[in-house]
């Protein structure tokens, strides 16, 4: 028996992971959970972006063990395009020629059968948590999400509450301190928890290892598990991935994702060494699954050739609408402007981001002016900078959340010194974030209520009738600091016009409109402004581009390599407010009198498109019952 148990431990030990692969694995689940930015910079960002080096199929199946996620339709939702015809066999079969041979073999029939066979939705692997709760009747998962989320909402704040969380130690070392006075768990039901916590070890590192040892984990099945317990943590591993991914961009390390999992893993030690005795058979088949190799299975497969027939109808369909001849937008008449200049020479050409908010108010100018040409770019035009707006110390990342800034911008204030306005501007701007603090400081806010709710009424009152609050064009125009070489600018100048695919004939004004959003009480603010410029209105890009593409020598430079912009032409730059369909002109960034008409005429046209624009909106907006009603709704601070 002695022999026996010596030559049993000396398996165990053998087949545990050493601290080193463990790390690795806790690194690789890391990086299999998509990045998610923070209220202040929201924008979308793919959520399979960590299984970008998988097919569908793996990936489906990867998702499947670890959060009981789909990544196709119901079977019944394909079936039914099928069934309408908008899903040939020929899309089937195309799908099909592509999938694996045990697949194809299956034939055209059989992928149509299975179809209208309806499958069960996938089901996670369970957690050392799930099982304490079928076992005991606590809900041990609900209790670990109320309790982290209780410690990670102070500790990843980033500087709305004035009274700080530590975080110097890093989130594992402030979790163990936060634990250690918890006394939640142990009034559940979880006895000696906090001692638990108060017992684990100093570095997240070795409580990995641990955690691994103690659950009886192998190599093979680490990768998944620990992204199983990431995804029981949602929208905080996701943040967590974020901050890895920005300290990355700026060359740095963060390891917040894998201190997050070492927090999630001491739950799960602590729950099994409560619970093993009544668990352990299903905790050892939950270890095997996880070991198992990912291999999707004939039915996941099916599941992907459905989706790729779907996806190739919709290709098809594109191809065909492109494929159709369209009219010219106009003809030599409807072109020729009040001066009686070059008939096949837009007026206008309005560069508007890609961004499908945009598109409605793009239709809607060239139906009120057919001598407006107008394009689609990404809107932050290429410029990728960090940005400081007049007054700030904030730098706004105003390009891609996944790319790094190559510029640093802030608001043109010189002059401030000897300009009475703009020192009085900036010495507001500094008031307003003093101001902010003190209302939302611990001791003085709720006697800032009190003594100074009156004084916002008015507002109260405007924002509640729906007033008109007119845009803000008086905003200092940006600036590169440091400005870059000549050839530089004419570089990035020449990049962009060509990524526009530039026609060869410019218009004497030529509009490069970012987007923005007006909003009121929102959190999720930046979400509704511009995705290209992380989550910030794309004007100062706009501007940036406009202001490059005016300069004398940098056109002198364009013109050499091949790119001839007219004397005449005038670039502008411009903000589209995507909720209230209005857009406001940056004109005085370059004054120029020869164009006072032309601009004086682009404000009209956007004017009429505006109200169109709106209307087309309103019919889609619940509770808009007119255009006047989507204005309204975007300075009513009852609509979050």
């Amino acid at each position: 028996m002695r022999a026996d148990a010596q030559g049993g431990a000396q398996a165990l030990a053998a087949s545990t992971p050493t601290e080193s692969v463990v790390a690795e694995a806790a690194g690789r689940a890391a990086r299999a959970v998509p990045p998610l930015w923070p209220l202040a910079s929201s924008v979308a960002v793919n959520p399979f972006l960590g299984q970008t080096h998988e097919d569908l199929a793996r990936a489906g199946a990867r998702l499947a063990r670890v959060a009981g996620a789909p990544v196709t339709m119901p079977r019944h939702w394909y079936a039914a395009k099928i069934d309408a015809g908008e899903i040939t066999d020929g899309d089937l079969a195309a799908a099909l020629r592509d999938a694996p041979a045990e697949v194809t073999e299956l034939g055209l029939d059989a992928v149509k059968a299975a179809a209208r066979e309806p499958r069960p939705a996938p089901a996670a692997i369970p957690t050392v948590a799930d099982l304490a709760a079928e076992a005991s009747g606590v809900d041990w998962p609900g209790l670990i999400d109320e309790r982290f989320g209780a410690w990670a909402a102070a500790h990843v704040d980033e500087g709305q509450a004035l009274w700080a969380a530590p975080r110097a130690r890093g989130a594992y070392a402030e979790w163990r301190s936060f634990a250690t006075h918890d006394l939640v768990p142990e009034i559940v039901g979880l006895a000696g928890f906090a001692a638990h916590a108060v017992d684990a070890p100093d570095r997240f590192e070795r409580l990995l290892a641990r955690g691994a040892e103690r659950l009886g984990l192998t190599e093979a099945a680490l990768e998944t598990y620990f992204h199983r317990l990431l995804a029981t943590l949602g929208g905080w591993a996701q943040y967590a991935r974020g901050c890895q991914w920005r300290a990355e961009l700026d060359g740095g390390t963060d390891t917040t994702p894998e201190e997050l999992l070492a927090i999630r893993l001491v739950w799960e030690e602590a729950l099994f060494e409560h619970h093993a005795e009544r668990i352990g058979d299903r905790w050892r088949e939950a270890r095997e699954a996880h070991a198992a190799p990912i291999e999707p299975s004939v039915a996941e497969r099916i599941d992907v050739v459905l989706q790729e027939a779907f996806e190739r109808a919709s290709q098809r369909g594109i191809a065909a609408l492109l494929s159709e001849p369209v009219a010219a937008p106009a003809d030599a008449s409807e072109l020729s402007d009040a001066s009686g200049s070059d008939p096949t020479r837009p007026d206008v050409h309005a560069v508007f981001c890609i961004d499908v908010r945009s598109e409605v108010f793009r239709r809607a100018l060239e139906r009120v002016a057919p001598n407006v040409r107008t394009s689609g770019f990404a809107g932050f035009f290429g410029i990728a900078t960090s940005h400081r707006r007049f007054a700030s110390d904030v730098a706004e990342h105003r390009l891609p959340v996944l790319l790094s800034p190559a510029l640093t911008t802030r608001a043109d204030d010189e002059g401030a010194v000897g300009d009475g306005k703009a020192a009085t501007a900036r010495i507001a701007a500094r008031a307003a974030r003093a101001w902010g603090r003190f209302k939302l400081a611990a001791v003085s806010s709720f006697a800032f209520v009190e003594a100074m709710g009156p004084v916002y009424a008015v507002r109260l009152l405007r924002d509640a009738i729906g007033a008109r609050r007119a845009p803000d064009a008086s905003e200092p125009a940006p600036r590169l600091d440091p400005v870059p070489e000549l050839d530089a600018r004419v570089a990035a100048a020449e990049g962009v016009l060509r990524a526009m695919s530039f026609p060869t004939t410019f218009a004497r004004v030529v509009m490069l409109c970012g987007h923005g959003a007006s909003v009121s009480n929102n959190p999720h603010a930046s979400a509704l402004q511009c995705g290209a410029c992380g989550g910030y209105a794309g004007d100062g890009n706009a501007r940036l581009l406009a202001a490059l593409l005016n300069e004398p020598d940098v056109r002198g430079g364009l013109a050499e390599r091949g790119i001839e912009v007219p004397e005449d032409t005038l670039f502008v730059g411009a903000l589209h407010d995507t909720t209230t369909d209005a857009v406001t002109l940056f004109d005085g960034d370059a004054p120029s009198p020869a164009h006072a008409k032309d601009l004086a005429r682009l404000r009209e046209r956007l004017a009429e498109a505006g109200r169109i624009a709106r209307t087309e909106r309103a019919a889609r907006l619940p509770r808009a019952g007119c255009a006047r009603d989507v204005e309204r709704r975007a300075h009513d601070w009852a609509e979050v």
